[in-house]
């Protein structure tokens, strides 16, 4: 089945078409097409090298791996192949998938919609307040998904995992927080395959639903580029590991650049909240993409 799959992958980088995601029984993803001649970690492992990324880890005193696809080459990148394999809890990053669900099944009705306070009190001030599903995404609301979550249902989200190949498709954990630490897991290759099929019109969703929860990822518009993507977070003693994401796309043209940062480890001092995002940027740029 791996094998079947690595072909698959191979072709599909050749022709510049979306790649399926992995089987989602397996904790790790199919590895890409090799760098010839390349000797690192990651290239012996199928992948190419991404140095740029190591030393961006390095400096920022963090540990975890970045995982990019350029269209222009149609080569997957990544900087340490192991942790590009491995699925973790994809945590407020499945807001992207989240949002298609709650559009495609009707419980909110576009961007715009109010989502209400619960009226509990909540660390995020943000959050303390009726929330827009453009503002819910964009303050990372998490007990605003979780009502979503709610209204959706458990059978629906698991059908809906399906339909959209995301992760491991697992809702163990609990209805409303299976994306949290718990049965949902997904890895940075798994992540760049699903933003692949996302942007390159390849998943069961409306032309308006993928319209949406793309402008509602914008996150910066100039002259040369715009990037779209969304943060992800668990930490202890909350949760049971360290989990800090940021997923995204670069546009840059008709030029596409995929990318998932992952942080599983920082030195003391350091919030992998506030550099996950600089250090994702800083490998771009050093590729003349910003």
């Amino acid at each position: 089945m791996r094998s079947l799959l690595f072909g698959s992958l191979l072709w599909l980088a050749a022709c510049g078409a979306a790649a399926p995601s992995a089987a989602p029984s397996s904790a790790k993803a199919a590895a890409m097409p090799r760098a010839s001649g390349a000797d690192s970690p990651a290239a012996s492992n199928g992948l190419a090298p991404l140095p740029e990324a190591s030393q961006a880890f390095a400096a920022a005193r963090v540990t975890g791996t970045m995982a990019l696809f350029d269209s222009k080459d149609g080569v997957v990148a990544c900087s340490d192949a192991e942790r590009c394999e491995t699925a973790v809890t994809p945590a407020s990053t499945f807001k992207i998938p989240h949002s298609m669900i709650a559009l495609e099944t009707g419980v909110v009705e576009g961007p715009d919609t109010i989502l209400p306070w619960d009226k509990q009190q909540y660390w995020n001030e943000a959050w303390n307040s009726d929330l827009s599903l453009r503002d819910a995404f964009r303050f990372s609301c998490l007990p605003c998904y979780r009502a979503i979550a709610r209204k959706v249902g458990e059978a629906a989200e698991h059908e809906w995992l399906h339909k959209l190949s995301y992760g491991n498709e697992s809702t163990g954990g609990g209805a409303d927080r299976f994306w949290l630490d718990a049965g949902l897991l997904i890895s940075p290759l798994q992540q760049i395959d699903f933003l692949r099929r996302f942007d390159g019109g390849k998943l069961p969703i409306s032309e308006r639903t993928a319209d949406l929860v793309r402008d509602i990822m914008t996150l910066d518009v100039t002259e040369s580029y715009v990037l779209r993507g969304k943060t992800g977070t668990t930490l202890p003693p909350e949760e049971s590991k360290l989990v800090a994401w940021f997923v995204g796309w670069l546009e840059v043209g008709e030029r596409r650049v995929y990318f998932a940062t992952l942080i599983d480890g920082t030195t003391p001092g350091v919030d992998p909240m506030q550099v996950r995002r600089p250090l994702t940027e800083s490998v771009l740029r050093s590729r003349g993409l910003m």
